[in-house]
């Protein structure tokens, strides 16, 4: 497949992505948090949460190294054979080790806990059989059985959650709907795989080789701690509070929006990383990159970030109806904030991820999951699911400072003064245009599209989305 052929398959996979996970967070995992509660719906998400963390040990990085060890034309039977029973292993002492660590934290609800683990355990194999149609650049099917398991949902939802309001909805109900699309997801890609002569489980002899979890230990911990970064949280407020599980239904609510626009440097960084690992080596070029992604990342999520704090509790009145407040309303503003600092943290730990610096990103990494814990446990108590909302804004300050620092170092890049100095007076500029707009209109509507529009003419005049910073990003070579 040639690159340009290549490099639109990937945009399709990812544009696809994006869509089916805007439809499911705010059509589908809304809808449901309204009809179960908010307190269940917090439960769920905190053991989800810790199973989460915990999967690290299901796939340390296995995952991705099949995709390298394929895409090199490697396919030894034997070795393809030690990884599928070394990940069977993994599943096992996955399963003993979650179960035990949720007794030790308190998990009672043996049957959600259980439920989480095998969800976990079939996503990751789901994801284990997807490396091989990557590998195999077979990425018409991938883009398919990317969302299969989401889009079988959707389609059985939708019907249910907007035109049946008698079905009673449960949690267990919820997560077993996702065990089915699960399967179904993973009995189409191993057929698949079947009917193109890919195997999956060579005929072999058993092996369990761990020399390849000494090889991919630097990329585990990476995904350790950034998902304990993400993630740690809603499981401290489930077991610092004594409503811990009503608190987390409200973080989870107010972070749902958050979740939904962190897609945006999600799928940038996503294109944009193929394009720094060909030009690593020029430091120039690097520098080049990374100032026209953050120009043109760093307004937009600003603007966003900007409209969701002023007008935070109409945003949540209309998600939320009655199940708004003052609080739900504030959580939701705070973490919005932390939008344009998510962009910051997507650009620059690409960078350093593509230039094998693990070891400054796991630095970086614990320093901030060290940071958000001890944050947490001052401010949960409290201020509550606040807390933890002001907690995970201040870590992202943080982190997104110590980024820009040791990028500017490492690359021995000059520090893009004028291009911070512009994107902070063009903040104020949007806050001042925000205030003017709430005094003078009463309509939250119009003023709300009047914000937009203003904020929208004022980035073209800063010249901030320019096409022609794309293209030069897209177009780099080595």
């Amino acid at each position: 497949m040639d690159n340009k052929k290549f490099a639109s398959r990937v945009t399709l996979l990812v544009l696809v992505n994006l869509l089916v996970k805007i439809i499911w967070i705010f059509f589908i995992e809304r809808k449901v948090q309204l009809n179960v509660g908010f307190q269940d719906f917090g439960l769920y998400y905190s053991v989800y949460s810790f199973t989460l963390i915990l999967g690290v040990i299901n796939d340390p990085g296995l995952n991705n190294y099949l995709i390298q060890y394929l895409s090199k034309g490697k396919h030894h039977t034997q070795h393809i054979a030690t990884l599928f029973y070394l990940k069977t292993f993994l599943a096992g002492i996955y399963i003993i080790i979650t179960f035990l660590v949720g007794l030790l934290l308190g998990y009672k609800n043996y049957d959600l806990l259980g439920l989480l683990i095998m969800y976990q355990i079939l996503y990751s194999s789901l994801n284990y059989l997807r490396s091989f149609l990557k590998s195999y650049q077979l990425l018409n099917a991938e883009i398919v059985v990317s969302v299969l398991d989401k889009g079988l949902l959707i389609i059985a939802f939708l019907p249910i959650l907007y035109f049946n309001s008698s079905f009673s909805w449960t949690i267990n109900f919820y997560i077993t709907t996702h065990l089915v699309a699960l399967s179904i997801s993973l009995l189409m890609c191993g057929y698949y795989l079947l009917i193109h002569k890919i195997s999956i489980l060579p005929k072999a002899k058993i092996k369990l080789n761990f020399s390849v979890i000494k090889r991919i230990a630097p990329f585990a911990v990476f995904a350790f701690l950034v998902l304990a970064y993400n993630k740690i949280d809603t499981v401290m407020l489930a077991k610092m509070l004594p409503d811990g599980n009503m608190q987390n239904g409200i973080y989870v609510a107010a972070y749902r929006f958050l979740d939904a626009t962190s897609m945006l440097p999600i799928l940038f960084a996503t294109l944009f990383y193929p394009i720094i690992c060909k030009i690593i080596s020029d430091s120039a070029k690097v520098n080049e990159a990374v100032k026209n992604s953050l120009s043109g990342l760093i307004p937009l999520t600003i603007i966003i970030s900007i409209v969701s704090w002023f007008y935070r509790f109409q945003i949540m009145t209309l998600l939320y109806h009655q199940n708004n407040s003052e609080q739900l309303s504030l959580i939701f503003g705070v973490l919005m904030l932390s939008l344009p600092l998510i962009v910051v943290y997507y650009v620059f730990s690409t960078v350093f991820t593509a230039s094998n610096n693990l070891k400054l990103l796991n630095l970086i990494s614990a320093g901030g999951l060290l940071i958000n814990i001890g944050l947490n446990i001052l401010l949960i108590p409290v201020y509550q699911a606040l807390g933890a909302a002001i907690s995970s804004l201040a870590s992202f300050c943080l982190i997104g400072l110590a980024y820009a620092i040791f990028y500017h170092l490492h690359f021995k890049n000059t520090f893009q003064l004028f291009l911070w100095l512009k994107i902070l007076f063009f903040a104020l500029l949007l806050v001042l245009l925000a205030y003017l707009i709430g005094f003078l209109i009463q309509n939250w509507i119009l003023g709300f599209i009047l914000f937009v529009f203003g904020s929208l003419v004022l980035a073209s005049l800063f010249q901030f989305f320019r096409f022609e910073n794309i293209k030069d990003v897209i177009s780099l070579k080595p």
